[in-house]
């Protein structure tokens, strides 16, 4: 997991697999075209790219 963290809260994925976080980036996929806000759309984005990140950090992506 990446030490260096872009958000106010830490976060322990480690008990999470690949699907897990593949689901999660599913989600986040399903729900930006929902959001109304352009600051909502950004702050998504970062989320998103902070667990695109994990993926690849973690060796989780085939």
């Amino acid at each position: 997991m990446s030490k260096e963290l872009k958000f106010p809260f830490d976060l322990d994925l480690s008990s999470l697999d690949t699907g897990s976080i593949t689901n999660i980036l599913n989600d986040i996929e399903h729900h930006l075209p929902l959001m109304e806000c352009e600051g909502d759309v950004s702050q998504l984005l970062e989320v998103k790219e902070f667990f695109e990140g994990e993926l690849k950090l973690s060796r989780r992506l085939h």
